[in-house]
């Protein structure tokens, strides 16, 4: 059950994640003519590998990247407390990083997350749909192949790992079993693509 104290701290979150990202997307109109943007795609690999999807649109400016995407995943099992069910979670998020002033290299910066988790008995073929918002932090290291004279065009790989918060994690229960959603999850990863 989520508390009065709870869900204002969830709300206050939100809206200074929202408001984060807009300053962010009209500071980066102010300087697109001084800096020029460049945009970047990118894929998690290891969604396909887990039976799943990612995609992911990004945009540098002025120390900051901004991005949004759609994913879908079945998490491994050893992210299940009850392997007894199959979970598939998919959604889209929202992120914003600090480059720390060079493209290249670490960052740090904070994520929304909208997504449905599909669950159900893996002997039974109801399943339950969860919907949830999660917020989080997150940090990484980005590797640009191209030149420096071409502002990094090009392939570029950046492994990073977030810990995310779901304020209003649920708990469902199928039969006898029981599914709960974490309250906190660490998600790490790593995401290839190609900087324009």
């Amino acid at each position: 059950m989520i508390t009065n104290k709870q869900n204002s701290l969830y709300i206050y979150t939100c809206t200074f994640l929202l408001c984060l990202f807009i300053s962010a997307l009209f500071h980066a109109h102010a300087q697109e003519a001084k800096l020029g943007p460049r945009v970047e795609v990118e894929a998690d690999p290891l969604a396909y590998v887990f039976k799943g999807y990612s995609i992911h649109t990004a945009v540098t400016y002025s120390g900051f990247r901004s991005s949004v995407g759609v994913f879908g995943i079945e998490p491994p099992k050893f992210f299940l407390e009850n392997k007894a069910f199959s979970v598939f979670t998919s959604g889209f998020d929202v992120k914003t990083d600090y480059l720390f002033g060079s493209i290249k290299g670490f960052y740090a910066g904070l994520q929304l997350t909208y997504s449905k988790e599909r669950v159900g008995l893996k002997d039974a073929e109801y399943r339950e749909s969860i919907w949830g918002l999660n917020i989080g932090v997150r940090t990484g290291y980005r590797f640009l192949f191209g030149k420096a004279e071409n502002n990094y065009k090009g392939f570029y790989l950046t492994p990073w790992i977030a810990l995310m918060y779901a304020p209003d994690a649920k708990t469902i229960q199928h039969g006898t079993q029981e599914y709960q959603q974490s309250s906190w999850a660490p998600f790490p990863t790593v995401h290839v693509g190609w900087r324009f």
